[in-house]
């Protein structure tokens, strides 16, 4: 319990007596898995995303509000510098190929003209702004995916148009080379993007609705290249929006996250349901990561949508058995951004307790005191 005092300073004196209540306060505990190496600190706010430069040795850790982007030394547990933007929040990240530039998305929705940002372009080494892609007039960020090669951006666009400011959206395939919008799919939103490794097909999730009505969720294709689209992948399972989606390294499986907790698996050749995976106990799925080995997939789990403030769960999966290899826990609220490291031995994990964890999937685990950084 904790004390409370309350007072009424502005009120006629004597009309009411200053009091102390007392007020029943939960404190969020959650024990800590032997895999965790590491808890970064610093964030004020939720981790929305991590990713991983290409060599391993910097992560990239993004606070949702202001957008606020941190690089760490992985190896030294240190920060190395804070990124800054007056762009608004923000909704995603990604290292460049060649780790040099680091992709980040924003968004800020202004009252009177409705949603405002762009795509910036962070130099690594500097921690300069290095350029920034919008439109004209500039438009709203709410997703972000690089391609493995490095050459374009796919991104969910939110702005208004017209007198009477309705919203419009779509998502805008950017040449990162020429800062040019390549091609545009209208009228399409999409709560998730993900890339094939390849580079040529982009996947996002949608819902059909017929009569104000969710009527079906799925997964749509689109072949760059060709600039067709490919058969789209059924849910079978649910209507569930997807929260998230991963090719696995081969190109040869898509997964899906939803918000009631299930994981679906797609063959990318079949076009169908390969599997579902109850992952979470009803929680929501958040994020989704392929190891290298193409066979182990890790899901950040949330919250139930009826409770807030949850110890949040990383769930470690074998997709070739279906069976669960690994539970993580450390964290006290939820779970919303996991990432493996290039060689697959670490997993980075961020969340609405505002801190980032790492983890070692490889080594057998250590006594708790042996632990460091924390």
């Amino acid at each position: 319990m904790a004390k409370v005092a309350l007072s009424f300073d502005a009120w006629k004196p004597g009309a009411v007596q200053p009091a102390t209540v007392e007020v029943p306060v939960q404190v969020i505990e959650a024990v800590a898995s032997p895999q965790l190496t590491a808890t970064l600190k610093g964030h004020e706010d939720l981790i929305w995303q991590v990713a991983w430069a290409p060599d391993g040795k910097t992560l990239a850790t993004l606070a949702n509000v202001k957008g606020e982007v941190k690089l760490w030394d992985v190896a030294e547990r240190k920060e190395v510098r804070t990124l800054t933007s007056d762009l608004g929040d923000s909704y995603g990240l990604a290292f460049t190929p060649d780790g040099k530039t680091l992709v980040v998305g924003h968004y800020r929705n202004d009252p009177k003209t409705g949603p405002t940002g762009g795509i910036a372009l962070w130099d690594v080494a500097t921690g300069q702004r290095r350029g920034l892609l919008q439109q004209t007039p500039p438009r709203g960020v709410l997703r972000l995916a690089l391609a493995p090669d490095g050459k374009r951006i796919a991104a969910v666009e939110n702005w208004k148009e017209g007198e009477k400011g309705a919203y419009k959206h779509c998502v805008s395939l950017w040449d990162l080379d020429s800062g040019k919008v390549q091609a545009s799919l209208p009228d399409e939103t999409a709560s998730a993007l993900a890339f094939s490794p390849d580079s040529k097909v982009l996947a996002r999730s949608a819902q059909v609705i017929k009569d104000n009505q969710v009527a079906a969720a799925e997964v749509r294709r689109r072949d760059l290249a060709n600039e067709q689209d490919l058969p789209l992948l059924p849910n079978t399972v649910s209507k569930n929006l997807l929260s998230c989606l991963a090719f696995s390294r081969d190109g040869r499986t898509v997964a899906g996250g939803e918000y009631q907790g299930q994981i679906i698996l797609w063959g990318t050749a079949s076009a169908k349901v390969q599997t579902a995976i109850q992952a979470g106990d009803g929680r929501r799925i958040t994020s989704l990561a392929f190891a290298p080995d193409g066979r182990t997939l890790a899901a950040a789990v949330g919250d139930h949508q009826s409770r807030d403030h949850e110890p949040g769960l990383i769930v470690v999966w074998d997709t070739a058995t279906g069976q669960r290899r690994l539970t993580l826990t450390g964290h006290t609220n939820a779970v919303l951004t996991v990432a493996f490291s290039p060689d697959g031995r670490t997993l980075a994990s961020g969340s609405s307790d505002c801190t980032v964890r790492l983890w070692d999937l490889k080594a057998p685990p250590a006594p708790a005191a042996a632990r460091t950084g924390r």
